[in-house]
């Protein structure tokens, strides 16, 4: 599946899937169709935004943070959802060593807090931090590209967490973190450890 998309993009044919691994999105399925919730928040819009939100009960509200004013256009204008809140705020390229100057991490302040937050854009660092404030005692932390290693220290200061690697390094990779949620009643873990090894081994192989 992942090749065929990847002749696809080479093609210029417009892709409706998510750009990450299958095995991540069937991830993000299997979380949504058990979480449920109610009130999501994502540092870093993209088509996975409009795609999951298939997954999702239609009374969930999801609020989107996207940096690129062209990136933002783009998924604006491919936005048909009531319940997806789109916004465009400005932020340094480079990292904000200050949490609270980082004018980007904080504008979902004035939401309150959320079921569940997904970090796939910039400032990750900072953005994982401020998921401890922002985030339900059983809501659910997703940093996506988990794979670098900077993540991590930040991860494991939740109560509950987990990250699924593979063999990318610059890419990929899943960050579970909660504060009272154990991850162990949403997803086969066991099931996708072994899904994810076997494709490091062959990918390895190859």
């Amino acid at each position: 599946k992942g090749t065929f998309r990847k002749l696809q993009k080479m093609f210029g044919l417009e892709l409706k899937d998510p750009y990450m691994k299958y095995k991540e999105i069937a991830i993000f399925k299997e979380l949504f169709t058990k979480l449920k919730p109610k009130k999501c928040l994502e540092y870093g819009c993209g088509t996975s935004t409009l795609y999951f939100l298939d997954f999702l009960p239609k009374n969930t509200y999801w609020y989107s943070i996207e940096h690129h004013k062209g990136w933002f256009e783009k998924i604006q204008s491919l936005n048909d959802r009531e319940n997806l809140h789109l916004h465009y705020v400005e932020a340094e390229k480079e990292p904000v060593p200050n949490l609270n100057d980082d004018d980007y991490v904080n504008y979902p302040e004035q939401f309150g807090q959320f079921d569940f937050i997904l970090v796939d854009g910039i400032h990750r660092e900072n953005c994982i931090q401020k998921a401890h404030q922002l985030l339900t005692e059983n809501g659910l932390l997703i940093v996506h590209d988990s794979n670098r290693k900077q993540y991590h220290s930040y991860i494991k200061k939740f109560n509950n967490w987990m990250v699924l690697q593979d063999f990318r390094k610059s890419a990929g990779g899943i960050g579970f973190a909660s504060k009272q949620l154990h991850l162990s009643n949403l997803i086969s873990i066991d099931e996708h450890v072994n899904i994810w090894k076997t494709d490091t081994a062959i990918s390895n192989f190859f």
